[in-house]
């Protein structure tokens, strides 16, 4: 900036600061070459935005919303390393539609469904073949290769294996059908013989044979049977719906599919498909054209469920399938919003009444390539330091629209205004000016946008951390860009429209796609013409500014008597109304908020909390710890399992009680090490424990081998080997539903589940409960304060940028606090519209806080650079920059009205809280805060060039 240009003085005086100075320089640096700039900004985003070819994407829970830090990361690790197959349950309600869950036909259908269900096979080696990521090893996959099924001795075929997880050596299958065992024949019975049946199992004692049902007692009726009516005498009588429920053992992996690689368990994926289809959960069979390639599939690819029940589910594929149909189904409410925002962007932007010389259709373009140029650059730097895109990330689209809307509708106002005062300024004196003032307000709420983002990348939740980072360089590049890309082009906008040699002015680019294309007369900006593209060259003239002077009547209006006083009730009701909401809102997340509310998975969730009140099963481990040394630890965490006041009756399932049953003396202090662990192996070895794999972990592998392996005797353990003893224990119990039934409670019951473990065995890693489902538990236990620390620091950020660009300290403070209540009193009303807190409700804040910035932050910059008495210097402030803060308003209403209408979770919060945001905040910028103003913001009068200040407002004295 070293080249000597016009004087500062047209408008730039004393009045303002180092920054309005400093950007009139540099506007006229940017004005005297503009298409230098033009080619540094094409070069800039090239190089920025090729980051995005090797952006990669998280979408796992657990690396999403697990805290950093978090103890159950070292817990997950644990649990991947010792116990690789884990557990994944595919879970199902069925209500019959004639309301006899044990009619004779009913169940013989519901036997049908569990025969086809047991059948299926999946080809483990032509599914790995189809989805292998390229740069992992065949050792990675070697475990998926061959033929699958739930259990492999109900299939008719040579060499399937198994993919049930045990429990007690059988497949873990939970289900009405365990009522009857091999030797009951359903078929012939009528109702009344099988209620004869049920209810004499139901009066049997646990675990003896019961010889009407050919079974042994195994569970209560009440686990799988909902309100089961039994009678005085104790004979059942019926029920309202069954429960139905496989364990699988699952192993996500690397995969590769339409060029991202993602981690799941790909055979259960491909079962989950037909067994989904075989229940008429889903409509068309999930693999389409793969159907009869990975399994035996042979229904075609429509789905047809039981005709005798409502069968509802959920399995572990069930949350990646809904929730891509949703993304699918919004891509097209997404592309409506843009569409209206750009088109809203076309109409208002440039002066009022259209005009095909003085439109700024052109700039409308450069505008909107800035806002998606942002928003590429921001995560080619993002993708260059290692951050990953999450499914938030999309929210940045609709954050940079509005701010790049913002910015050009801020600085073509100013220009305009310019341009209409300052009729004699040359081109680099005119952007020079644009720049000091439109540029500085700018660069007031783009500041402090990306330093309230850049405090959010200090975030412990990655997802929250992640996206803050993407949106802090997305924010910077969208200002950056409006420097060296949007003022340029609104250069070459002025150098177009401004008379030459011959005198002539060229057409907006919308009448005329051809820079040789020149109007026929010479007329200003303040005399309209009309557009070429609305109405004849001159059937629009005249003064037309309907929007400003619609504001400033409104402002006239309320900054009477009556109108502030109708101001401070309205208002005053407000924030009463949001003060009374944020003292009841509270943190709660649920998994079935991210499904459609039609879909089956709803369904599922519905059923299960109105008939079986089911909580979240999870697993007991002990971990690298002797069990003989310990034996009064294992005994006090049998004893604490059991007797919990969080598990339901019955659910637990811990091996020390069982054993202890069988070898009373194991606790003896008289019984040796060696004796010990002989007679553990014999119970670890027995037909109903051998499913132990899921029960224990001994020092020597060969000593888990069971009888029916196949494995001879002498490749078993020697007694050296069993001296050396078990290491890693797991059990399993369920939670009661009403002790997880919002996140607070949740994670209270996690954490105090671990305390009660931790204090037994003195070690997190020693003892601990665990569940997939407790990555995002975590969550709830630090987002109150992550929500706090945000917008605290956010808030200390607004406090340092606008003292510091404003330099007025009644405007700045009276900024601040506008900004500040808009915020709590957004949080506030949202209670009423069922928001509640939890990571996108952070994340919604946090951009909340950019924009409500925007709304206050302009009004109050250009009140401070007004002259006259207060309430003129209001006037003034919502007539020049009014337009631009409704015309960001509404454009960020367009962009979220449409997905309000999403069934997806994520956009239906965004909708509400961007809805009341808009409003409040439109509310405060442009009505609260002119009228606070002035009353607090003291008369500038200008004299000869200068300024004088009265404190007392006109109307006090």
């Amino acid at each position: 900036f070293s080249r000597a240009g016009p004087r500062i003085g047209m408008g730039i005086d004393d009045h303002h600061g180092k920054l309005e100075k400093m950007l009139y320089k540099i506007g006229v640096s940017l004005a005297q070459r503009p298409w230098g700039f033009v080619l540094l900004s094409i070069v800039l985003i090239a190089a920025c935005a090729s980051g995005v070819a090797s952006f990669e994407s998280e979408t796992r829970q657990d690396k999403l919303w697990v805290p950093t830090g978090a103890v159950s990361l070292d817990q997950a690790d644990y649990v991947d390393a010792t116990w690789p197959a884990s557990g994944a349950r595919a879970m199902t309600v069925w209500i019959p539609k004639d309301g006899k869950v044990f009619g004779a036909e009913n169940l013989r259908q519901l036997r049908e469904f569990d025969a086809k269900i047991r059948s299926i096979v999946v080809n483990g080696t032509k599914v790995v073949a189809d989805k292998k990521a390229e740069d992992e090893t065949e050792e990675t996959y070697s475990m998926f290769e061959g033929l699958w099924a739930f259990d492999g001795q109900d299939v008719d075929q040579e060499g399937v294996q198994s993919r049930c997880s045990t429990r007690g050596g059988r497949c873990e299958v939970q289900s009405i059908l365990g009522v009857f065992g091999k030797g009951y024949q359903l078929d012939g019975k009528t109702d009344d013989q099988i209620l004869q049946a049920v209810s004499a199992y139901h009066k049997a004692p646990a675990d003896t044979f019961v010889v009407e049902t050919q079974s042994r007692k195994s569970f209560d009726l009440h686990l799988v049977v909902a309100d089961l009516r039994v009678s005085a005498s104790g004979d059942v009588e019926g029920g309202v719906a069954l429960w139905n429920a496989y364990g699988l053992n699952e192993r996500p992996a690397p995969f590769e599919e339409d060029g991202e690689v993602g981690f799941e368990d790909a055979i259960n994926a491909v079962w989950d498909a037909d067994a989904l289809c075989h229940l008429g959960m889903e409509e068309d069979h999930r693999l389409e054209d793969d159907v009869d390639k990975y399994t035996n599939w042979n229904g075609g690819k429509t789905c047809t469920g039981p005709d005798r029940f409502t069968v509802s589910g959920v399995f572990s594929r069930s949350l990646g399938d809904l929730f891509g149909d949703q993304i699918q189904g919004d891509l097209a409410g997404l592309g409506i919003s843009f569409a209206l925002v750009i088109a809203f962007l076309f109409v208002m932007i440039g002066p009022p009444g259209r005009d095909s010389v003085h439109g700024m259709i052109g700039l409308g373009f450069v505008a909107v390539v800035i806002v998606f140029a942002s928003v590429q650059s921001g995560f080619g730097m993002a993708s260059y330091i290692g951050v990953k895109n999450n499914p938030l990330g999309n929210f940045i689209n609709f954050l940079i629209l509005g701010l790049g809307v913002d910015d050009a509708f801020v600085i073509t106002a100013e220009f305009i205004r310019h341009k209409k005062e300052n009729k004699g300024a040359t081109i680099e004196e005119l952007i020079g000016n644009t720049l000091a003032t439109g540029g500085s307000s700018v660069f007031l709420t783009s500041f402090t946008d990306g330093a309230a983002f850049a405090i959010g990348a200090t975030s412990k939740l990655p997802a929250l951390r992640d996206f803050c980072i993407m949106a802090a360089f997305s924010v910077f590049f969208t200002w950056f860009l409006m420097m060296i890309l949007f003022t340029p082009a609104l250069a070459l906008h002025a150098r177009r429209i401004t008379p030459g040699e011959p005198a002539r002015q060229r057409y907006d680019c919308c009448c005329c796609p051809l820079s040789v294309c020149t109007a026929p007369t010479v007329h200003e900006i303040d005399e309209p013409q009309g557009c070429c593209m609305v109405c004849p060259q001159k059937g629009c003239t005249g003064r037309m500014e309907p929007l400003p002077d619609a504001l400033e009547a409104f402002a006239k209006a309320v900054l009477t008597p009556a109108g502030k006083i109708v101001t401070f009730f309205v208002f005053g009701g407000v924030f009463v109304l949001g003060i009374i909401g944020l003292n009841e809102l509270y943190v709660n997340w649920k998994l079935e908020w991210f499904f459609p509310s039609d879909s089956y998975v709803t369904e599922f969730f519905d059923s299960n909390e109105q008939y079986f009140a089911s909580g979240t099963r999870y697993s007991i481990h002990t971990g690298d710890t002797d069990v003989y040394d310990n034996r009064d630890k294992f005994q006090a965490l049998d004893d604490q399992v059991h007797n919990s006041r969080f598990n339901q009756e019955g659910s637990v399932s811990f091996f020390w009680r069982d054993f202890l049953a069988e070898v009373p003396t194991a606790t003896s202090g008289d019984m040796q090490r060696g004796q010990f662990y002989e007679e553990l192996h014999k119970f670890y070895r027995n037909t109903t424990s051998c499913g132990s794999q899921g029960a224990m972990r001994w020092v020597v592998e060969s000593c888990e081998q069971c009888p029916e392996s196949g494995i001879p005797e002498e490749r078993t353990c020697s007694e050296a080997d069993l001296d050396k003893g078990v290491r890693h224990t797991r059990g399993s119990a369920i939670y009661r539903l009403e002790d997880t039934s919002d996140g607070k409670i949740r994670y209270e019951t996690m954490t105090a589940t671990r305390d009660e473990m931790r204090e037994i065995f003195g070690s997190d890693l020693k003892a601990f409960p665990y569940s997939r489902d407790f990555a995002t538990w975590e969550e709830a236990g630090i987002i109150e304060q992550e929500l706090i620390q945000n917008l605290l620091c956010a808030g200390a950020v607004i406090i340092i940028v606008v003292f510091g660009v404003i330099q007025d300290v009644k405007v700045s403070a009276v900024t601040v606090v506008s900004t500040c209540l808009v915020i709590l009193e957004t949080a506030g009303i949202l209670h009423f519209w069922e928001v509640r807190i939890n990571g996108v409700f952070t994340i919604n804040m946090v951009i909340c806080v950019g924009l409500a910035v925007d709304y206050a932050a302009h009004i109050g910059h250009c009140f401070k650079h007004s002259f006259g008495t207060a309430e003129e210097r209001a006037i003034k402030a919502v007539r020049t920059l009014g337009p631009s803060v409704f015309n960001a308003v509404m454009s960020t209403l367009l962009a979220v009205v449409v997905v309000g209408f999403s069934e997806s979770f994520v956009f239906r919060i965004f909708f509400r809280i961007l809805c009341v945001l808009c409003i409040i905040g439109g509310c405060h910028g442009l009505w609260l805060l002119p009228v606070v103003l002035s009353i607090v913001g003291g008369d500038t009068l200008e004299t000869a060039g200068k300024k004088t200040t009265a404190v007392v407002p006109a109307e006090v004295a």
